[in-house]
């Protein structure tokens, strides 16, 4: 009988063939066995495997050089470090099918990242499914999330399928998660581990292959600590972690971000482009934005209301408690410097009475000695040309220790 090789599958390799990375002195070796093949042929192989991880890699460097708001970053905008490398990592994480936390305060864009994510990975064809997590309504969350069957409680007068079931092979977002009720995290936690449920009413479960990325803007570590979330649950959820910077952090993406979102504005309420002055800009830069991004683009908008017609942005456009606290803030540094500054004490000069009757005491003496001097130390010439008593002269010459002999 005729002996058949081994079938490569996909990856190319032989079912027989074993492939085993090693570590020996700090270094790794990768050992390959693959029956048939010499040595040769093998060290091409594995090249070429190390030149395709290189290429991918300068590929999302050079996408993120390129730092465009284009189709696979939406409405992410920036080029600071703290942003790139928040870009970086969704990338890296849109080529696996790893589940994503998303941390960060709110209206930092977790849900714009979400949805790069899903945009760059290889299930961008189906499905991107939002489940807001604070507006679950207890009462019909396991229908909204699971399904029911038509007729299996009041009010189910046709089978609708979850939302769990409409992320098959597409992403299931799940904006804070830290809100899950411990029921909902128990129940979740399943259908995570199986990707398997059964919707209210039917007696089979039903299939979802979802890739699940969430988003909260918790502490879910300590959420763990005081027993509201479930530990097993975080840990399947934090495969990939990407914690997104507050806008006060990224104050380099201020100017970029309010220029974009500007436009848009410009041209959904149907008004002439406008510019900004380097005034409202710095206005912009040194508010702290505690709703971040989000309360960037809400404040833009109520500016382009403010100035209707005009053409240019000045701090006046603005919203007031922006304009109040920046000034406040202005103040608050101005007085901070300047009791920071060393007292004329501090910085060795006196303050000015005594610098006064310094510079005063230095002239009496140097007027006293050329006096002595001109006179040929004759006190009665020396009371004449000075106008003092004789008593005053001798006082004054005592005071400052010069002698007449």
């Amino acid at each position: 009988m005729e002996h058949k090789p081994p079938v490569p599958d996909a990856s190319g390799l032989k079912h027989d063939s074993m492939v085993d990375v090693v570590e020996k002195g700090g270094r790794l070796y990768i050992n390959v066995e693959l029956p048939g093949v010499s040595a040769g042929e093998i060290d091409v192989r594995i090249s070429e495997g190390l030149l395709n991880l290189c290429t991918e890699r300068e590929s999302i460097d050079a996408v993120l050089s390129s730092n465009a708001a284009d189709q696979r970053f939406g409405d992410v905008i920036g080029g600071s470090k703290e942003i790139s490398d928040c870009l970086r990592s969704m990338l890296e994480a849109a080529t696996t099918d790893a589940n994503v936390l998303l941390c960060g305060e709110t209206g930092t864009g977790k849900e714009l990242f979400a949805r790069a994510v899903h945009k760059n990975s290889s299930r961008s064809q189906g499905n991107f499914v939002a489940v807001d997590c604070t507006v679950l309504p207890e009462s019909i969350v396991g229908s909204l999330l699971f399904g029911h069957e038509k007729g299996s409680f009041t009010g189910a007068d046709k089978t609708c399928e979850g939302l769990i079931r409409q992320a098959h092979r597409g992403t299931l977002f799940l904006d804070e998660v830290g809100e899950l009720s411990p029921t909902l995290q128990k129940s979740f936690l399943r259908v995570l581990q199986e990707h398997r449920f059964r919707p209210i009413g039917n007696h089979t479960e039903v299939e979802s292959d979802f890739r699940l990325v969430a988003a909260t803007n918790r502490d879910l570590l300590q959420s763990v600590a005081h027993s509201q979330f479930r530990h097993d649950l975080l840990y399947r959820l934090q495969a990939c972690l990407i914690d997104l910077p507050p806008l006060r952090n990224r104050t380099d993406d201020i100017k970029p971000l309010a220029i974009y979102h500007l436009d848009r504005l410009c041209q959904r309420h149907g008004f002439c482009s406008k510019q900004m002055t380097p005034e409202f800009i710095q206005t912009l830069v040194h508010y702290p934005w505690p709703g971040n991004v989000r309360e960037l683009i809400n404040s833009l908008e109520q500016a382009l209301f403010m100035a209707q017609q005009e053409t240019t942005l000045f701090p006046k456009h603005l919203p007031q408690h922006i304009r109040i606290q920046v000034a406040k803030s202005a103040l608050k540094s101005h007085q901070t410097s300047n009791r920071s500054r060393p007292t004329p004490a501090e910085r060795g000069l006196p303050c000015l009475q005594d610098f006064r009757s310094g510079v005063f005491c230095l002239a009496e003496k140097q007027y006293l000695a050329s006096l002595v001097h001109h006179t040929g130390q004759n006190v009665s010439q020396a009371c004449q040309l000075s106008g003092l008593s004789r008593s005053r002269l001798y006082s004054l010459l005592k005071k400052h220790r010069i002698s007449l002999h």
